[in-house]
């Protein structure tokens, strides 16, 4: 009898020292959303939206590099919580309006992207190098990536990154490669971010 209840008592607590780490790594898992770009000038004219390409490909590269820790909101649930809130750009800069959008959009943690660079020189003709030519076609990027806490209502990570792409075929190319290389570098950094747990 006394058998018994020792293994009872062992199976108890075995049990209770399993379930205890696969609690907390349940509760660690963040809930991500990222945000529309902001860009602090105007960046041009292309034929797409930067602040909102960026946007969608950082997002892509969040799900697809994370390893279970990081749930991502869909970029279409941001777009309609950023709707429902009557999200401006300008807002990245409001705590209160991130905190906002995090509840609108069920997350618990926003990634907010600034643009301050997106350059695109095509050259002139030839292609040749400078200073005899007008050198290749190509374009340079520089972005700030902040993490932003909705539960404590402030930015606990910072990365900046920069990229560049040479002889696209269009400008719209150009722009966009530089935009997703400098994401590429950023990726690393954000995922051990947000795998950091929360004080």
């Amino acid at each position: 009898m006394k058998w018994g209840s020792v293994v009872i008592l062992l199976c108890l607590v075995i049990a209770a020292d399993r379930s205890g780490p696969v609690g907390a790594a349940a509760a660690a898992v963040r809930t991500v959303g990222v945000v529309d770009f902001y860009s602090p000038s105007p960046l041009g004219a292309f034929g797409f939206v930067p602040e909102r390409f960026a946007a969608d490909e950082l997002s892509k590269m969040l799900a697809q590099s994370q390893g279970g820790q990081l749930s991502v909101v869909p970029r279409e649930s941001i777009g309609n919580a950023e709707a429902s809130v009557g999200w401006q750009n300008v807002d990245a800069l409001h705590f209160e309006r991130l905190r906002a959008l995090a509840q609108a959009a069920g997350a618990n943690t926003l990634i907010v992207g600034w643009i301050p660079l997106l350059a695109v020189r095509v050259g002139s003709g030839g292609g040749g190098v400078p200073p005899h030519g007008g050198g290749p076609p190509m374009a340079d990027t520089s972005l700030v990536l902040q993490v932003f806490d909705a539960t404590q209502g402030r930015l606990v990570a910072e990365t900046r990154q920069s990229g560049s792409a040479l002889v696209a075929t269009t400008r719209d190319l150009l722009a966009k490669q530089a935009l997703h290389d400098a994401l590429v570098y950023a990726v690393s950094p954000l995922v051990a971010a947000l795998a950091t747990p929360s004080p």
